[in-house]
């Protein structure tokens, strides 16, 4: 477009009305900064010079390309040219995948625009903000990642997320959210340690029903038949759960029986020893089409105390048709192992579908697995 104006005079500023805009990477321009030349031109005179009254009915800034986004500088360019164009663009369109911890270039930019009446967001990462919030809606977002993110310790933040494909909460404080629709949801690591504001006061793993942090885990006007945490992760296919036994929310969800009908890889680390293996059981009877399991176990357990869980599993086998195999990683093969082996078996896994990988950094001979053949 912008080449047309070499056409005839009366071309030359015609480009800068054109009601879209959209950027897709440096691929054909030789080098990044040639590119970062051009867009920081073409902006300026589109939306700082003669096509400053011309509203852009569209803006695409596609930063998934190339690895564009590897340099601090480019993130800095592309933070610029996001405030140029905001307050002339009704539908502002930001693709981004991140490196490391780069910020992305929604970081520090206020969205203020008399204009702006819609905001696609393909990519969002928040790592250490504050997120007081009590929604979090979009219909076309993809990808969600919180980490170590600060949240209400009195409101819940309600996530629904129609498109929403892979979902990270990593240890974030404040109320647990809950999670809506998630229907396209795939893959979820989830990380809840002992920051989480819904603790047991009473350490109790199955809640005591007493304290506070058992009494005010929904808040009055919850929909509970649609909002709850499991729920919301019924549709993943690879599932990570870890650091979950601070919380009651498991417990509580369980309630509700959440099948997940979709679900092929799933990784629990020690919290699924608690309350007599309730977490294990639970996921093994609701997963119908799981494929592999996998149980993290840490040198020291901070899990060792069994109580009694609401969840009672059913007396049949548990097992899915589709399981191919249980690995279970361990520094050692303690009582933990045997206990889990016992269970496993008990519900119907056999035991050369199970692999222990067993890590033993003191002695120098690094990992190695073997199968189990039998156990006393």
């Amino acid at each position: 477009v912008v080449r047309t104006c070499v056409l005839a005079r009366r071309w030359r500023g015609v480009w800068r009305s054109v009601p879209a805009l959209r950027f897709t990477g440096v691929e054909g321009w030789g080098s990044a900064d040639r590119f970062v030349q051009f867009v920081d031109h073409l902006l300026h005179l589109r939306c700082a010079g003669g096509g400053a009254g011309a509203l852009l009915d569209y803006c695409d800034f596609d930063f998934d390309s190339d690895g564009f986004m590897r340099l601090p500088a480019n993130e800095r360019h592309a933070s610029h040219w996001i405030w140029q164009a905001l307050p002339l663009v009704r539908v502002l369109r930001v693709r981004v995948v991140e490196f490391g911890q780069e910020p992305s270039p929604l970081s520090e930019l206020h969205l203020v625009s008399q204009h702006l009446a819609r905001i696609e967001l393909v990519g969002l990462s928040m790592d250490r903000c504050h997120v007081f919030v009590t929604r979090l809606l979009s219909p076309s977002l993809k990808h969600l990642r919180l980490v170590r993110c600060y949240s209400s310790d009195y409101t819940r933040i309600l996530i629904s997320l129609p498109c929403l494909v892979s979902l990270e909460l990593i240890e974030c404080q404040g109320k647990v959210p809950l999670l809506g629709s998630l229907p396209s949801l795939a893959t979820t690591i989830v990380e809840l340690d002992g920051d989480c504001s819904d603790r047991c006061s009473e350490h109790r793993f199955d809640g005591c029903d007493d304290c506070d942090g058992c009494r005010d885990y929904y808040e009055p006007g919850d929909d509970l038949n649609n909002c709850v945490f499991l729920k919301g992760l019924s549709e993943a296919t690879d599932l990570e759960l870890s650091a979950f036994a601070d919380v009651i929310v498991f417990n509580r969800d369980l309630q509700w029986c959440p099948t997940f009908t979709k679900l092929k890889t799933l990784l629990l680390n020690d919290w699924c020893l608690a309350a007599d293996h309730n977490a294990l059981i639970c996921f093994l009877q609701h997963s119908p089409v799981l494929e592999k399991l996998t149980l993290q176990l840490s040198k020291v357990s901070p899990y060792l105390v069994e109580t009694g869980g609401i969840y009672k599993p059913l007396g049949h086998s548990v097992a899915s048709d589709c399981l191919q195999i249980v690995e279970i990683k361990c520094a050692n093969v303690d009582r933990r192992v045997h206990k889990i082996l016992k269970i496993l078996t008990t519900y119907g896994i056999r035991l050369d579908q199970i692999n222990i990988q067993h890590t033993n950094r003191i002695s120098g001979f690094g990992c190695f697995k073997f199968v189990c053949t039998g156990f006393s």
